[in-house]
């Protein structure tokens, strides 16, 4: 794992490395002009000396007082910042010195001494101060500053009997003062020292000042940017930053929350479309799954039709023989009167089976319908007018929930009869102690049907019997053939409607009739 060096860290330390590099080079810049401030100091300090020496010198030429001067020279040169004094005849010739041994000794031309005042057109008049100081080494090593200043010869000494130098003399000697630069070097130790603290004072009070400001300014907006990264990261789009500043880092937070926002309503708009598809998923699903039960039932339908077709036709000749024979036999008056209630029981059963044979005779049959255009109320009131007065329906209220204003339906009115017919006595049948029959009309939410729901309040049908409701020859009730669903099921779908049902147990059944719109003339 990488260590991880935090931002305040580094802009401190940026800083800090920036501002040592700057002090460096402004304590370099300082200790050079400081220096130079003192050794022009200590210059003009030898020059008020060299004055006064040289003032000394003439007074006691004047009277021809060497050993006053010497003397004199002697006192100024046991000061702790003198390092060196010597007078200079102009031959070369050191006439007088701190150092004893140097008395006597001949100094050249080209000497550090004099160099400064003589080049090749011969020795200067007029040397300025600066040019007349040098930085040298003592012969304890120590550094100094070598200071030389002439003495020129003026009337005074050219004209009085006592002196011996002419009028044509220029220079009579050299004082040459050599000041320690000891006290300098120690003032620049301390000065560097003192300038190094107060730079190391300085880089820690800009270092905390840095540090606290990076931390307020700098370092909690981004900790918070990193908090809403970790936040949106985790899926929490509605996190927002707190804009704390106007600057960069400020409009950074606008900025992120604005794109927060927007990654939470392409969320929302995704999380929508995922669910309208995956509705839209499951109603497709439910459709094709509906479509193929009625692929399969419609295929189940066609070839139960053509098998009962078979039957029905093979079984009723033999039926009609039985029937006529026994119709014969009932009424001969040869009969024992004792078998006649025998006979009348097989007459019964033969009818029956007649019935049952004429139904599949119905199942098997295909045919076409013969389309009107019509008022689906028109059909339903003639049908509710005809069970009002049905014994089996005394006891069953009947309530119309009709929607004024419907479309017209492109259907057989006689099959469509027979379905309604067919659903209402069986909504009857589910009501033996009485109920209450709700026969509502509305128009499909898509617009393409006109619907009628025949309601009871019976006993309901169980679940695992309505995918079968529609299935040929299959009954709940103890009696019937289980044919009429199925039959009504094939003359809806041959009108191009649709015939749907709902049920739960101890609640009822409904029955919708869905019948298409007719197309507008």
């Amino acid at each position: 794992m990488k260590m991880r060096i935090s931002l305040i860290a580094k802009l401190t330390f940026a800083t800090s490395l920036i501002l040592l590099v700057f002090m460096g080079v402004l304590d370099n810049i300082n200790l050079k002009n400081f220096r130079k401030v003192m050794i022009e100091y200590a210059a003009a300090n030898g020059e008020q000396v060299a004055d006064i020496i040289t003032q000394s010198a003439y007074d006691a030429m004047m009277t021809n007082d060497k050993a006053s001067l010497y003397h004199m020279i002697g006192r100024i040169a046991n000061n702790d910042n003198i390092e060196h004094i010597r007078l200079i005849d102009p031959h070369g010739k050191v006439v007088f010195s701190n150092i004893p041994v140097e008395i006597g000794a001949v100094i050249g031309k080209h000497a550090d001494e004099c160099v400064m005042c003589h080049n090749v057109a011969g020795p200067g008049v007029s040397t300025s101060p600066a040019n007349r100081s040098r930085i040298a080494k003592t012969r304890t090593g120590k550094e100094a500053l070598g200071f030389t200043k002439a003495i020129y010869n003026q009337p005074a000494c050219f004209t009085a009997s006592c002196h011996f130098h002419s009028k044509s003399d220029t220079v009579l000697g050299l004082l040459d003062i050599s000041i320690s630069l000891e006290t300098l070097r120690h003032k620049s130790h301390e000065y560097r020292l003192e300038f190094v603290m107060l730079t190391c004072l300085l880089l820690l009070l800009i270092g905390v000042l840095v540090t606290i400001l990076t931390h307020y300014f700098v370092d909690i907006p981004v900790q918070r940017l990193v908090r809403h990264s970790s936040l949106v990261a985790q899926g929490d789009l509605e996190a927002r930053v707190l804009v704390s500043s106007r600057d960069e880092l400020g409009e950074l937070s606008e900025s992120v929350n604005r794109m927060t926002e927007s990654l939470g309503t392409a969320d929302r708009e995704l999380k929508e479309f995922a669910d309208s598809l995956e509705h839209k998923v499951e109603e497709r699903s439910r459709e094709i799954m509906r479509m193929e039960e009625q692929l399969r039932r419609s295929e189940k339908l066609a070839s139960l039709g053509t098998l009962a077709a078979g039957v029905a036709h093979e079984i009723n000749n033999p039926l009609t023989g039985i029937l006529l024979f026994a119709s014969i036999l009932n009424s001969d008056k040869r009969l024992d009167p004792a078998l006649l209630p025998d006979v009348a029981r097989v007459i019964s059963e033969t009818e029956r089976c007649a019935g049952i044979v004429k139904n599949l005779l119905e199942f098997s049959r295909e045919s076409s319908p013969e389309k009107e255009v019509i008022a689906l109320e028109a059909i339903l009131d003639e049908e509710i007018t005809f069970f009002h007065n049905q014994p089996d329906f005394k006891a069953i209220v009947i309530r119309k929930n009709f929607v004024s204003d419907l479309p017209l339906v492109a259907v057989d009115p006689n099959q469509i009869r027979q379905v309604l017919l067919n659903l209402i006595i069986n909504a009857g049948h589910a009501m033996p102690n009485g109920g209450e029959l709700e026969i509502s009309t509305y128009r499909s939410a898509d617009g393409k049907y006109v619907c009628a729901a025949i309601k009871d309040t019976g006993d309901g049908i169980p679940e695992e019997n309505l995918a079968r409701i529609f299935d040929p020859f299959f009954t709940t009730k103890s009696e019937g053939t289980g044919l009429g669903l199925s039959i009504s099921y094939g003359i809806i779908e041959n009108n191009g409607g649709k015939i749907e049902v709902q049920s739960r147990l101890g609640e009822g059944t409904t029955f919708t009739v869905m019948l298409p719109v007719s197309p507008p003339s």
